[in-house]
């Protein structure tokens, strides 16, 4: 197994090439160690690198674009190729998707060897830290967040693509607003498939929905609270769950916690009678 443990390091533009200059962006190898059946590889952080996350590396163009390119492991030939599809499956699923307010806007290929494709630089960072740093917005903000992320990714979900890793850190915050980003790990089917039957005899089909509830809560409570269906395999037992009493949208999230909805077109149906969104 290998396990990525990110190192920040200071850079001197001086001596080292920037994103723009170079074709591939290498997870440069400082340190790697062996511990039992698991590698453990430290990372640096290249010139105006954001952030590192498991399939990309996220740099800075300027103070509207950023760069996502594939991560690149030395001597790691699988991994790459793996990376590589997944940044390229995101940059299909964002073709797809197109234009959409609750979405990241997708300024397209930055590469067309490596693959990185370039997005939107949203600089208030993501909803978890944003929800960690600032106070709690008016009910009104925090509801007009609740359904522009319901209505997004009923949208998404009418594309016939299912995110899989929704997470409050992979919602951006921009302008005041919220966009979703991050689809490596998502879903794309064809465009005549009828995702009620998939989601029918898939449950991992409807795990969009129970981060969905996640954030929800999240938003309504503000206070981040995150579950991670594919750590412990299963949907979360009653015990762990945070108390939904007299929040917004708590029978919601409940429903979205138990597995009550079929589909996000279910939650949409339900939140569009519930707040008469339109």
């Amino acid at each position: 197994m290998l396990n990525l443990d990110v190192q920040k390091h200071n850079f001197s533009m001086s001596n080292t090439k920037s994103s723009e200059e170079s074709n591939h962006v290498v997870a440069d190898c400082s340190i790697v160690e062996q511990s039992d059946n698991e590698i453990i590889l430290h990372v640096k952080q290249p010139p105006k690198c954001i952030s590192i996350g498991f399939s990309g590396i996220i740099c800075e163009i300027d103070e509207d674009i950023i760069v996502k390119h594939p991560k690149v492991i030395p001597n790691n030939d699988s991994y790459n190729q793996m990376y590589h599809d997944m940044i390229m499956n995101e940059r299909l699923i964002y073709e797809r998707l197109g234009s959409h307010k609750g979405i990241i806007s997708y300024l397209g290929v930055h590469d067309e060897l490596t693959g990185a494709i370039r997005l939107a630089y949203a600089k208030e960072g993501d909803l978890e830290c944003y929800i960690q740093s600032h106070d709690k917005p008016s009910e009104t903000i925090r509801v007009t967040w609740i359904q522009l992320l319901v209505e997004t990714f009923w949208y998404i979900y009418s594309q016939k693509v299912l995110h899989q890793d929704v997470k409050s850190n992979n919602i951006l915050v921009e302008n005041g607003t919220l966009k979703v980003v991050d689809f490596a790990n998502a879903t794309i089917h064809a465009l005549d498939a009828v995702l009620e039957e998939i989601c029918a005899k898939d449950p991992l089909s409807r795990v969009d929905v129970l981060g969905l509830g996640c954030i929800i809560y999240s938003i309504a409570a503000w206070r981040v609270f995150s579950y991670d269906y594919f750590e412990h395999d299963c949907w979360p037992e009653p015990e762990i769950l945070p108390a939904t009493s007299g929040l917004l949208y708590n029978n919601i999230i409940n429903k979205c916690w138990i597995d009550s909805y079929d589909t996000i077109k279910s939650l949409y149906e339900d939140c569009n009678a519930f707040s008469g969104m339109k």
